[in-house]
């Protein structure tokens, strides 16, 4: 299950309201069985999208016995410094009895950037020297580092977590970035954004690169965020979800931030470049990019992303922007009492 946590006042809620609303629906997949929970991040949204996930993650720890509890993602260079979010990824492993899990990325928005002051141009390497700094406190050993953006002096990460390390996962949308990854040994974490044959690409590249860098890429914790709902059948499904979709992706997920691609049937590939395109009244706006419909639907779409792709975890965003609190709770429901019990029933193809 994946989280923004956004509040947009079209559709009659409050941040405080959704807030609570989540947190009940946390709870509720944690008897259900849900495996995890990730919280994502952005700044100054108009819709409160969540800018502090680190502190829901305590809070869903707090509430919760056995759902793991992931951070998908920090954009680490707006955090401070690493070794403070070090300190605040420890508390929460704490808290959760070892259940935490840390992810990472370097941003892609100028305007978070320009709000906290910070040059979009260094989120690079304020990035890299931050994970640097983070996988030394993650050992428990007392160490010094000394870089460009930021200094230790002889600390040691404490309380000492549970977990030796925190797993870390890292978003990576470029062959650069994977193959950073790759090397580095962490978990890839593949964005919500893809279709099919993009999300192809970006995991056999990753594949490619963790052969080179000498690592079995059957050993490898992959992930990928897919958008989700499931209702009683396909045509209710989206008559309940399609406008709060439709916020996300003509808001949050908006040209010129964010342009997605429309693959032609000749072959070229079209840039969306306005919130007014067609493209997104189509079916080919979430035919092989969602997961929505009716029970026996979804199952067999989940079937085809893990058998296709061989991707380890489905991180199911579930709660739409504005969506009504017995929507979710039925979509949980749903999932698992007959969605996962379809899913489970089907051998994996490969």
């Amino acid at each position: 299950m994946l989280y923004g946590l956004e509040a947009p006042p079209e559709f009659g809620v409050t941040a405080p309201q959704v807030y609570a609303e989540a947190l009940e629906q946390i709870a509720f997949a944690d008897q259900r069985g849900v495996d995890d929970v990730w919280m994502t991040e952005h700044h100054f949204f108009a819709d409160d999208y969540c800018p502090s996930p680190l502190i829901v993650c305590a809070a869903a720890a707090a509430r919760t016995q056995r759902i793991r509890i992931c951070q998908g993602i920090v954009v680490s260079p707006l955090y401070g410094h690493p070794l403070k979010l070090a300190e605040d990824a420890a508390v929460i492993d704490t808290i959760s009895n070892g259940r935490f899990e840390l992810g990472l990325g370097q941003g892609y928005r100028q305007d978070e950037f320009d709000g906290f002051g910070l040059p979009f141009e260094s989120k690079l390497g304020m990035f890299l020297e931050g994970l640097d700094v983070i996988e030394r406190a993650f050992t428990g050993d007392r160490f010094s580092y000394e870089g460009r953006h930021y200094n230790v002096m002889d600390a040691q990460l404490r309380p000492t977590p549970v977990q030796r390390p925190i797993p870390i996962w890292i978003g990576a949308a470029t062959p650069s970035s994977r193959r950073r990854v790759a090397k580095r040994g962490h978990n890839l974490l593949i964005s919500l954004l893809t279709d099919l044959e993009h999300t192809r690409s970006q995991f056999a590249d990753y594949r490619v690169a963790l052969t080179e860098a000498g690592r079995d890429p059957a050993k490898e914790p992959t992930a990928l965020i897919r958008e989700f709902y499931v209702a009683a059948d396909d045509e209710t499904a989206w008559r309940e979800v399609r406008p709060h979709l439709m916020h996300t992706y003509r808001k949050v997920y908006a040209p010129p931030a964010v342009s997605l691609v429309e693959r032609m049937p000749d072959g070229r590939r079209r840039a969306i470049t306005s919130i007014d395109d067609p493209y997104y009244d189509s079916d080919a706006f979430w035919q092989d990019r969602m997961i929505i419909g009716g029970p026996e639907r979804v199952a067999r779409d989940i079937c085809r992303w893990r058998d296709e792709l061989g991707v380890d975890t489905l991180v199911l965003r579930m709660q739409h922007p504005g969506q009504p609190h017995d929507q979710v709770m039925r979509c949980i429901e749903l999932l698992t009492g007959t969605v996962m019990p379809l899913v489970a029933a089907t051998p994996p193809s490969r």
